[in-house]
């Protein structure tokens, strides 16, 4: 009896609790620890400086609640049938009769669940059939109960009720990380898996005044005086300029950095850090013209390298070496396969998978050959019909379909991050391979093309 504790007890302590924290709408280039020189972003550099750094990691969509699905069932958006946002009109949700969340692996095998903050994958909050609880967390704080597109950022928050008290003037992202910190103490003598999933910095952008202040005082120092005003002035950051550098942005960026600084803290107050695994990463890049995705094209809802490469950072020091730079392209339908490792538990025969287990790239080894990477967003949403695509990246080359101009481009991202040379012309030989590549997968996961879906909406 006492043997059988004492293995339980040492199982528990060595699988490692996860803390899974993600921004949203967060540019590639924002944070110090890539390159950023105009944000403040210390804690997050501190994080990376004693963990892993990832520079070709890439969310699952580029936009939001298709890169949530991703996350949350390891698998392509497109299997899934959440292939862009889901506002409050949105005829699907992610349905936990047919979705086995990351969340529910881990409980299964013995975590305690919590998600603090956006879940924006049912959006149908009168009548919810897929909501986080739904999803079965055991702790469910903060998560919005009306469409919060537009932002809610100070209390009294108008779409997240289930912060019913507060104190005036509390910033949204500050609660979140206090609530983490609760969530880490309650959880502490038992393995856990936290979604800490911000609000912020999705537009419209906002921020404490004092720290705005700040920031535009910064641009000033740097650009000349009154710049800041003159670009941004009290439009909450949305300015039309393509410029590197936006106060409300890094307002709101120091934030998020200040609140992963009290998480770590809390995390060494009760004496976990050592064998906590804490992920940060982005839903998808920043908004084009908005925030900064530094040499990458574009941005948020297109399938360049601006709307889906993204930040990655992991902290667990009882693995990772400190200072680890990772080359390796990664997926963020990895991290369902990589916490079920760490978790000592098998994915359930039922549930199909597509991403790769990452440890052995947290282990200092290598992961062996990738296959390629897919993506598909045939969204048909106004303005942006024209970024309806389908994407592969094979090696170092990618390929993307452009639906409604019929267009093929063809990029070697090795020589080309910037995505500024289009080769589809001179290699022809290896865009047509690409293209079968990726029309196979299509037909695979039995994705809905722009064609299928238009046919079937004329069918209601």
């Amino acid at each position: 009896m006492v043997a059988s504790l004492w293995s339980a007890i040492t199982e528990a302590q060595q699988r490692p609790n996860i803390i899974f924290i993600m921004a949203d709408d967060l540019g590639s280039a924002e944070l110090g620890c890539y390159g950023n020189t105009f944000n403040e972003t210390p804690h997050l550099d501190q994080l990376a400086g004693e963990g892993a750094r990832f520079t070709q990691a890439y969310s699952a969509a580029p936009i939001c609640s298709p890169s949530r699905a991703g996350i949350m069932t390891g698998q392509y958006p497109a299997r899934v049938r959440i292939t862009d946002f889901l506002d409050n009109n949105a005829d699907r949700y992610l349905d936990p009769a047919r979705s086995y969340t990351i969340n529910r692996a881990l409980a299964a095998a013995g975590y305690h669940t919590g998600i603090i903050g956006k879940w924006h994958l049912d959006t149908k909050f009168s009548d919810p059939k897929g909501n986080p609880k739904q999803h079965g967390f055991d702790e469910v704080i903060g998560s919005e109960t009306k469409y919060i597109a537009d932002g809610d950022y100070f209390y009294p928050y108008d779409k997240i009720s289930t912060f019913d008290k507060g104190a005036d003037g509390e910033y949204l992202t500050d609660r979140q990380c206090s609530e983490a910190s609760g969530f880490i103490m309650r959880n502490k003598a038992k393995p856990f898996f936290l979604y800490l999933t911000f609000y912020s910095v999705h537009t419209k952008l906002d921020a404490p005044d004092a720290l705005v202040k700040k920031y535009k005082k910064k641009f000033d120092a740097k650009y000349g005086e009154g710049k800041a005003e003159s670009l941004y002035g009290p439009q909450n950051g949305r300015h039309e300029a393509d410029h590197p550098d936006n106060p409300y942005l890094a307002a709101m960026i120091e934030r998020i950095d200040a609140g992963v600084g009290t998480v770590m803290e809390t995390l060494k107050k009760a004496g976990i850090d050592k064998n906590t695994l804490v992920i940060f990463f982005s839903d998808n890049g920043g908004v084009w013209h908005l925030g900064n995705n530094g040499v990458l094209r574009a941005g948020k809802s297109w399938l360049y390298e601006g709307g889906i490469r993204e930040n990655l950072i992991a902290r667990w020091p009882a693995t990772i070496r400190p200072h680890t730079t990772v080359d390796t392209r990664v997926m963020a339908t990895d991290f369902y396969p990589t916490f079920l490792q760490l978790a000592q538990t098998k994915n359930r025969k039922d549930n199909r998978l597509d991403g790769k287990s990452m440890v052995p790239l947290l282990q200092g080894k290598t992961m062996g050959a990738r296959e390629p990477f897919f993506w598909h967003y045939p969204s048909e949403t106004g303005r942006w019909i024209n970024r309806m695509c389908s994407a592969v990246r094979d090696g170092d080359y990618k390929l993307l379909y452009f639906y409604k101009a019929r267009r093929t481009e063809l990029y070697d991202l090795k020589k080309d991050p910037s995505e500024q040379t289009d080769l589809a012309v001179q290699m022809p030989e290896k865009a047509a391979e690409l293209k079968k590549k990726l029309d196979q997968w299509l037909k695979a996961v039995d994705a809905e093309v722009p064609d299928t879906i238009v046919k079937k909406k004329a069918k209601k």
